[in-house]
């Protein structure tokens, strides 16, 4: 098998997430020579949504990848533009640290800390299929390597899909779609038709992202700071890892009675409430129409406006994902005191 292979790795890791990223670095700690296949080197570990790490339940799993040896703690801890500890008035078993970090720094991290690990190449390029010998019918079925788009194929003992929003995915924005992983960037595609040829029954899940504005079109001083109130709190448990960068503060505005009639007024022009597609999504992480529909007794909804970065002109509208069309959504972010007069950068 290695006369065809291009290159031959005890394991090999697909997707350049959280996930992929700690799955090559253990996989190499370990002394298994790895490779790290993604579409883009340049979007390693991107955070594409919001630039979080924590927050409750999530911030237990952060705890426990660092007990086990993994970076994604240690990264956000330095990286840290603004630290939380959510639930607070509630016993210390559900306390639930929170960080905002800094989008480009954090991947930059992440990226040094794969090229400087022995044992771990990193390679760009969009695997297409697996590699397989034998049959599932016969009971010995396996995987030894795989192979991308262009046709170039290489070994490995064991491989590890970490593949993300990207297989086969598709973005909505009002009844408007396109093939993408996410906005900007191409979707993966020919792995999911190898997964099924395998037998693996596959689906689609649904998540959003809110729209992106201008920091400095949005009347900050007069909306409800949030300040950093846990800077001296760190994810890892590593003396050595606790590193506090500068903090800045997010900050809190609502939605009003504008906003709410603006959505029940247009909801069958979104994806889900229009018919176009039928997904599943993550409870944790509502739509505004959904909140706006499932709790219509509610006058008002909290919404957070968190900076991506120390340098980054833009604003995550955290609380107000929509798939309203993008006509609206401007008209939509402007019913929000503070953002009268905002600048959509990117919509959601």
């Amino acid at each position: 098998m290695d006369n065809f292979c291009s290159e031959r790795f005890d394991v090999i890791v697909v997707g350049g997430g959280h996930a992929g990223c700690e799955a090559a670095l253990a996989a190499a700690r370990l002394g298994c020579s790895t490779a790290l296949f993604t579409l883009n080197l340049d979007r390693i570990a991107w955070q594409p949504c919001n630039p979080a790490v924590g927050g409750p339940a999530k911030s237990q799993l952060v705890h426990e990848v660092d007990a086990l040896g993994g970076v994604i703690g240690r990264l956000a801890d330095a990286h840290a533009i603004q630290k939380r500890m959510l639930n607070a008035s509630r016993g210390p078993a559900v306390w639930a640290l929170r960080a905002q970090t800094d989008k480009r720094r954090y991947a930059l991290g992440m990226q040094r800390l794969l090229q400087e690990q022995p044992n771990l190449s990193l390679r760009e390029a969009m695997v297409t299929d697996l590699l397989t010998t034998g049959s599932r019918g016969g009971g010995n079925l396996r995987i030894h390597g795989v192979e991308t788009y262009f046709g170039s194929r290489y070994g490995a003992e064991a491989v590890v899909l970490t593949t993300g929003t990207f297989l086969q995915g598709r973005i909505w924005i009002g009844g408007r779609s396109q093939s993408a992983g996410r906005a900007g960037e191409a979707a993966a595609t020919g792995l999911t038709d190898a997964l099924q040829r395998l037998g693996l029954e596959m689906g689609r899940l649904k998540t959003g992202t809110p729209a992106r504005v201008e920091r400095s079109s949005v009347a900050l001083e007069d909306l409800e700071e949030q300040p950093s109130d846990a800077a001296d709190r760190y994810f890892s448990f590593d003396p050595e890892a606790w590193i506090s960068g500068p903090q800045i503060s997010c900050h809190i505005t609502r939605t009003t009675a504008a906003t709410h009639q603006l959505i029940r007024d247009n909801l069958h022009l979104t994806p889900i409430y229009g018919g176009f597609l039928d997904a599943k999504g993550p409870r944790y992480c509502p739509s505004i129409e959904d909140k706006i529909v499932r709790f219509a007794e509610k006058e008002s909804h909290q919404i957070f406006l968190e900076p991506e970065g120390l340098d980054s002109p833009e604003l995550y509208i955290q609380g107000f994902s929509t798939g309203l069309p993008e006509a609206l959504q401007l008209q939509l972010l402007r019913t929000l005191p503070g953002l009268e007069h905002c600048v959509m950068l990117r919509p959601a």
